[in-house]
């Protein structure tokens, strides 16, 4: 099974603006709202990346499982940064993203 090298080239360009933005987000001490709103950005363009490439009918039963894992993974840190956005766009000092059900919290 192949997937069309334009679905490849899509997640790659995808991927890659994924990764400028998280380089500018790790190297910056204190997040703004712009530079949130771009990991944002980035994060939905990977995951609608992985979810083109999920739309091919020849791909087996795990690899789909795999690629919308991957898809969601990405969706759900794109809203965690749209908040992020959100937050620092009105004036809130220190945001953390929304918690994740099922994780633990540290007494």
């Amino acid at each position: 099974m192949m997937v069309a090298k334009k679905l490849v080239r899509a997640w790659e360009e995808a991927y890659r603006r994924y990764g400028a933005a998280s380089d500018l987000a790790a190297r910056t001490r204190e997040v703004d709202a712009a530079t949130a709103q771009e990991m944002a950005s980035a994060s939905w363009a990977v995951a609608a990346a992985w979810r083109s490439i999920a739309g091919d009918p020849e791909l087996s039963w795990w690899m789909l499982a795999a690629l919308e894992s991957a898809a969601q993974a990405f969706e759900e840190q794109a809203q965690d940064w749209q908040a992020r956005s959100a937050a620092r766009s009105c004036g809130m000092a220190s945001v953390r993203p929304p918690e994740r059900a099922g994780a633990r919290r540290r007494g």
